[in-house]
């Protein structure tokens, strides 16, 4: 089977590659040239996380798309998986620390619950509060059919999704000098939720001299043709002042900055199925912010529905039919 591929970021990018693995004659399209800072795809770093408050029901793609990664892994010949464990630091009853929990137990994975003293004393670049705890967790001619992954720019193919881009900003702070515990093996990536500058996550140092952090969600609905691609100091304040209380050994000097897009759904969750009008079109997108780690078991699926007209894994929650 030939299958066009429409949108080579993450999601499409792996579409590609499941579908060559599975025989399929591959072409992919992009408006721009991959890879580039114009969508959803960059930033030099990722997070991913299996104790997953969003819904228990992802852990078992989760799961599968670890292995994935590996398996990309050994055949780029590349480390594209870093696993420093996570930290999910919020007010002990906070809704994603319980509903980190909850899909843990649910799924049989290994987590640690650390109360303040013991985070300070493990992680001591974070700032953390008497009454606060984190989840520590360990562990995206013709043509026979087609898969839309174009992200941003998806309302301009599927016009009956319910879609909002959202600018977001990431940003790089130096680090002190001397401060050593900004390492991918001291520092987990993190997640803080409901600060004064809203939810903000972060990740350790690749250069030794920086770290980066972001914002999720709270940006502006965007237009992904005409959005600013540069950051003002009115975003890179916020984050400034967010390391200033939640950071130690962070400095509020930024050596770089970058615009990504949300491609958001009404409830937050991705839109994946077979095009209503078309059972050669499969529709992978709207990750709502929270689709990198995904991308493998994503384009998987994608090539059960255009090669099998469906898929084994659950994906009853994300259909387009709850839109439709």
């Amino acid at each position: 089977m030939r299958v066009a591929v429409v949108g080579c970021g993450a999601m499409g990018a792996a579409a590609g590659w499941r579908l060559q693995k599975r025989g399929a004659e591959v072409v992919c399209f992009d408006r721009y040239s991959p890879p580039h800072e114009i969508g959803s795809t960059h930033g030099e770093s990722r997070v991913t996380r299996t104790a997953y408050f969003e819904g228990p029901w992802y852990v078992p793609l989760l799961k599968e798309t670890f292995g994935m990664w590996r398996e990309l892994e050994a055949e780029s010949k590349q480390q594209l998986l870093t696993l420093t464990g996570l930290l999910m630091i919020d007010a002990p009853d906070s809704e994603a620390v319980v509903a980190s929990q909850a899909a843990a137990n649910e799924h049989g994975l290994e987590v640690k619950v650390l109360d303040a003293s013991e985070l300070r004393r493990r992680y001591p670049g974070h700032t953390v509060g008497d009454g606060e705890i984190a989840v520590f967790d360990p562990q995206a001619g013709f043509l026979d059919a087609a898969v839309i992954a174009t992200g941003p720019w998806m309302s301009e193919l599927v016009p009956f999704l319910p879609l909002k881009v959202e600018r977001q900003v990431l940003v790089w702070l130096a680090i002190q000098s001397g401060a050593d515990w900004f390492s991918p093996e001291r520092f987990p990536v993190w997640i803080r939720e409901a600060t004064p500058q809203g939810d903000v996550y972060g990740l350790p140092t690749l250069d030794g001299l920086s770290i980066k952090l972001a914002r999720h969600h709270g940006g502006e609905t965007v237009d992904p043709a005409t959005v600013r691609r540069t950051a003002t100091d009115a975003d890179l304040d916020p984050l400034r002042l967010f390391v200033t209380k939640y950071l130690h050994g962070v400095t509020r000097h930024v050596t770089r900055s970058a615009v990504c897009l949300y491609t958001n759904t009404p409830d937050q969750h991705f839109a994946i199925g077979l095009h209503p009008e078309s059972e050669r079109v499969a529709i992978v997108s709207a990750c709502s912010g929270h689709g990198f780690k995904f991308a493998p078991v994503v384009g998987d699926i994608a090539a059960d529905l255009v090669l099998e007209g469906g898929t084994r894994r659950d994906i009853s929650r994300l259909a387009l039919q709850r839109f439709t």
